[in-house]
């Protein structure tokens, strides 16, 4: 390892360590009162609100055509301002249109097709349609504040409006009802406001008026970033659709996303916002020579790292569920168990779409992503009815080590040692998790520490390297 590479790897650690504190400081806050609102809230309530949110969450960024990503990347390419809002302007009306066509299809869906609508949409109806369009606009005000390198001044303002929703929405929960409706009409009319605040704040960057004419390679880009994002964002509300379709219980609904809220919270805070940093070092010149280093490096500590999160709730799921929910969700705790373990492979996969990016490759990932999401949609129609909730907890976990191991074994053609281990992680955290099954789960994070030092997937010099990067004096830019 050259003095050079580890230099490298302290100022991407400091850097980033920076940009996940201020997000996480009001997503801990945001998540901590979270909590509090499925403890008010029956399994049933919590079921349709959970239903409602994650379609909502699926459609707008839909109907916002993967311009997050496009402004994000493009917006800092141009050093004219003007040029900057223009582009901003005409991704605003291309998606003002994007919206217009959902609208007529909606409407005209609750015209003719009412069967087919599940309950809780038809409860809230047309305010659903405004919200899914406030939060495909809000999409697009998130990468122009990233292109523009304002990370920090969105983290707040997004941040803040979350923590007001969240904290007004337990208030109202406890004077009025503890029916789903009152989360509903409280977010839909603080994301009115944030946009509607947006609009003010940014009026001088916006220009209605402006052609449609987008340079072709950022209409390309755009275009698989929006066949990108229907795969995953399909993939990961799926489940609870298919939850509330196929066993007509809402509850069900209720029970899985109690059970997979902590990790997909941890995930949330601590690993997807690692994808942003590491685009722009994989990306950057000074840097760019390195990036397979770093990468197997730091894809294998972050495997580990949250491997061992991982089993710290597996071990202590039914505390956790008993303590954060209450015993009316006791049927989330297998739930938790085997949803905790997908940690392990969102840490190991955090740098490896940034790096597949920054190669000019964004099609491979979408591509493996569709494999991994049609067979966790066939064998959700399989398990189901069988296992209720915690089917879609399975799946998910299979269908991770699928996506992963397409990953690992394409950039290890890069000559990067990423299949190899990612194949050892894999096998590790499968015996660890049966062993805790079939013996004692308390048992599972000190099996799993002897199997990674006696195979050595993690070497003694690997954790001195990390210490090295963490007490490394080096002065960020």
């Amino acid at each position: 390892m050259h003095n050079n590479d580890s230099t490298n790897y302290s100022k991407i650690f400091y850097s980033t360590s920076k940009y996940l504190v201020l997000k996480n400081i009001f997503m801990v806050i945001t998540g901590i009162l979270s909590i509090f609102i499925v403890r008010l809230l029956t399994p049933v309530e919590y079921g349709k609100w959970s239903l409602v949110w994650q379609l909502i969450g699926t459609v707008g960024p839909m109907i916002s055509l993967g311009f997050l990503t496009t402004l994000s990347k493009f917006i800092p390419e141009y050093p004219d301002i003007q040029r900057k809002k223009l582009l901003f302007s005409q991704s605003i009306s291309i998606v003002l249109i994007s919206f217009s066509v959902f609208a007529f299809f909606y409407i005209l869906g609750n015209s003719l097709f009412p069967k087919f609508i599940p309950q809780e949409i038809k409860v809230v109806k047309f305010p659903f349609m405004f919200f899914v369009g406030c939060v495909a606009l809000i999409n697009l005000f998130e990468g122009y504040y990233r292109g523009l390198g304002k990370f920090n001044q969105w983290s707040v303002i997004d941040g803040s409006r979350s923590i007001i929703s969240a904290g007004l929405s337990i208030l109202f929960i406890l004077i009025l009802s503890n029916r789903f409706e009152i989360l509903f009409y409280t977010y839909f009319s603080l994301i009115f406001l944030f946009l509607l605040f947006l609009f003010i704040s940014l009026r001088d960057h916006i220009n209605f008026n402006s052609d449609l004419k987008i340079e072709k390679k950022i209409i390309n880009f755009s275009l698989i970033m929006f066949s990108g994002q229907i795969v995953f964002l399909l993939g990961t509300s799926i489940d609870s659709v298919l939850l509330r379709a196929l066993l007509k219980d809402p509850s069900q609904v209720g029970y899985y996303n109690a059970g997979i809220r902590i990790p997909k919270l941890l995930e949330a805070m601590l690993i997807s916002p690692l994808s942003v940093p590491f685009l722009y070092y994989f990306s950057h010149y000074n840097i760019s020579h390195s990036r397979e280093t770093i990468l197997e490096f730091g894809s294998k500590m972050l495997g580990i790292i949250f491997g061992f999160l991982a089993l710290f709730l597996f071990s202590f799921a039914d505390k956790i569920v008993l303590i954060v929910f209450g015993k009316m969700y006791q049927e989330s705790i297998i739930i938790l168990r085997i949803y905790s373990i997908n940690l392990l492979f969102w840490g190991y996969q955090a740098l490896l779409l940034p790096y597949f990016y920054s190669i000019n490759k964004p099609l491979s990932p979408v591509i493996f992503l569709s494999i991994s999401y049609i067979l966790f949609f066939i064998l959700n129609l399989i398990l189901i009815p069988k296992l209720k909730s915690t089917a879609p907890a399975i799946t998910t976990l299979i269908m991770l080590i699928i996506y992963n191991s397409l990953l690992s074994s394409t950039i290890s053609n890069q000559k990067v040692k990423c299949f190899r281990n990612f194949t050892f992680l894999t096998v590790s955290i499968l015996i660890v998790t049966i062993s805790g099954f079939y013996f004692s789960f308390y048992i599972s994070i000190p099996i799993f520490f002897i199997i990674i030092l006696t195979t050595q997937i993690l070497k003694f010099s690997d954790i001195e390297l990390f210490k090295k990067i963490i007490k490394k004096d080096t002065q960020i830019s």
